[in-house]
């Protein structure tokens, strides 16, 4: 049966102007650098999410071995049970003009909705900004939805402004210098809503939100709108009410047009109309083709007609408008009935003369899309893919308990001599279908990073499996640097709802309410690899002593930073 997409209309919000915003406005840069920037202005590097630095020139192979802690800061967001991710993974943005000189600065938000910029190179507070949500949620906080920030910000070096979301879902951009704001802030996601984190493409910011968190507050707004238009198409596919006076955010992709600092305008794409198929991956969206968006979609149904895209990955035109393509596997209604859908991030990078799309999911199994024909269009059901791996992990199909398969985002690399490779953060062991790997450090019960190089022979694009790292805790996605593979080992809990003494298991909302998620079983460990060999280069042991949850380590600058679910920050370098 071939599959017709519906138009969709966008919603257009524009918010009111604030006093100076006109003015704040900065003329567009004159041409990009061709040099790569060593900075990290945004999650995952670039906006194609690749976690490449191509621009660090300090750390390398050689002096890898070499790291040691240069700085860590302990900021002040209070610490919690229900809150798993404290602070955000870090943005570095270098040469920044502040009260103090210029200075590389570190922005992380914090989950009590505080942004920090600290100098990068001692971890000294350059200044603060506090923006205390005045709404109070009706819905209690649970480590699904802590009612908390958790977007990454996204740094606009060229006009000299940090974009970010805290927990009344408002958008803003403050001077990245001393914190000043620039923009009228306008209402891009409902108040506690789990958005994740910002690009910034063509002076559009984006986010992705699901899990129904947010709390809608008009209910004549076209939030509310949308979801009563899909309950009355397909009842199944929106989520229940979290309470009778608690109407919560459907799934969605939301741009704002941030051209006009006094004038932002809302465009909002939905995924379905409630909590099903939500936009997932921690990196959000990456960019397309053309200044499209590219992301992958949670569990639920797979009825686009109804305005449900379960289990797919979707390409939008710019600004979130409709949809350009899809891709949906063969399999969704298995993927769908065992929780095995999205939940990593897609990455977008060239290779023999196309535009390739890597993208995996908890079943532990990794696709190669072509960007510009997705899933083969109608006449192959949006079901085509460039490349198909065999099983890699995931053998019991355990959604959540254990947490198991690819969870966070893919990454990127190409060598100086043109060879590209792709990493996965495999949570759990790796398959018994699992190819052989050339370099194999052993088994890795709790996970591990796989490592696999595009190859292609006429026109067959496919998969050679490089190396596969040692046991690691529930692995962040890794980032590269000169040849070098950063990884962490988290240290989290991968059990959400484990079996009692007697057999039975709590309810979900029991569940969701317990400390058992916030019970580390180790500490974070850094881990430094050859990029194409797999050779373990450094390890920092028990440097550090907590854990962290659902973040990024990150390469910039010279140095590597880190955050920790106890609200500190981390710098590891060579130069001590």
């Amino acid at each position: 049966m071939s599959r017709k997409y519906l138009p969709l209309v966008p919603v257009m919000i524009a918010a009111s102007a604030v006093p100076g915003a006109a003015q704040a406005q900065q003329a567009a840069p004159a041409a990009a650098a061709t040099e790569a920037p060593n900075d990290w202005t945004t999650w995952g590097y670039d906006q194609e999410r690749t976690a490449w630095n191509r621009g660090e020139k300090t750390l390398d192979k050689k002096n890898v071995a070499k790291l040691k802690l240069q700085w860590s800061t302990k900021l002040s967001t209070p610490v919690t049970d229900v809150v798993l991710s404290t602070l955000t993974s870090p943005i570095i943005a270098a040469g920044v003009e502040t009260p103090q000189g210029a200075k590389n600065v570190i922005y992380l938000l914090g989950a009590d909705d505080t942004l920090f910029a600290l100098d990068a190179d001692s971890g000294a507070a350059l200044w603060q900004k506090s923006f205390p949500n005045p709404i109070t949620a009706k819905k209690n906080a649970t480590w699904l939805c802590p009612n908390t920030a958790n977007a990454t910000p996204v740094v606009d070096k060229a006009r000299g402004l940090i974009f970010f979301i805290p927990s009344d879902g408002k958008l803003r951009a403050l001077s990245l210098g001393d914190g000043a704001e620039k923009m009228a802030p306008i209402e891009m996601v409902p108040p506690f809503t789990r958005a994740w984190s910002l690009n910034l493409i063509d002076d559009i910011v984006y986010t992705t939100s699901g899990r129904a968190c947010g709390e809608v507050q008009d209910p004549r707004s076209a939030m509310a709108s949308a979801v009563g238009a899909v309950v009355r198409r397909n009842a199944a596919a929106a989520a229940a009410p979290a309470g009778p006076s608690v109407m919560t955010d459907p799934s969605a992709v939301t741009a704002v047009d941030v051209r006009d600092l006094a004038k932002p305008e809302l465009t909002r794409f939905y995924t379905s109309g409630g909590r099903p198929a939500g936009p997932w991956g921690r990196g959000g969206l990456a960019r397309g083709p053309g200044n499209t968006v590219i992301f992958q979609t949670s569990d639920g149904l797979y009825d686009p007609p109804a305005g449900s895209w379960g289990d797919t990955i979707m390409k939008l035109t710019p600004k979130a408008t409709r949809v350009a393509d899809s891709f949906t596997p063969e399999n969704f209604k298995y993927i769908f009935a065992h929780d095995l859908a999205g939940s990593a991030s897609p990455v977008v990078f060239p290779f023999g003369g196309k535009t390739l799309v890597a993208t995996a999911q908890k079943e532990g199994v990794l696709y190669l899309l072509d960007a510009n024909d997705m899933g083969g269009g109608q006449a192959k059901n949006h079901q085509q893919f460039v490349y198909k791996s065999p099983q890699l992990g995931n053998d019991k199909a355990a959604g959540t308990d254990p947490s198991q398969g690819v969870w966070g985002a893919v990454t990127t690399y190409q060598n100086p001599e043109g060879k590209r490779f792709l990493y996965l953060p495999m949570w759990g062991p790796r398959s018994t279908f699992a190819p052989a790997f050339k370099s194999d450090a052993g088994e890795s019960p709790n996970g591990s990073i796989m490592a696999f190089q595009v190859v292609s022979e006429g026109d067959k694009i496919s998969l050679n499996p490089e190396w596969i790292s040692g046991n690691m805790i529930m692995p962040d996605p890794p980032v590269v640097a000169n040849g070098v593979v950063y990884a962490t080992q988290t240290g989290g809990q991968a059990m959400q709802n484990p079996t009692l003494p007697d057999g039975s298991r709590l309810n979900s909302a029991t569940a969701a309410s317990s400390k058992f998620r916030s019970t580390p079983v180790g500490n974070i460990i850094l881990y430094a690899f050859d990029a194409e060999t797999g050779k373990q280069l450094y390890s920092s042991k028990d440097l550090i002593k907590d854990w962290t949850h659902f973040s990024q380590p990150v390469v910039a600058l010279g140095k590597v930073y880190l955050v920790s679910h106890d609200a500190r920050v981390y710098a590891l370098g060579v130069r001590k």
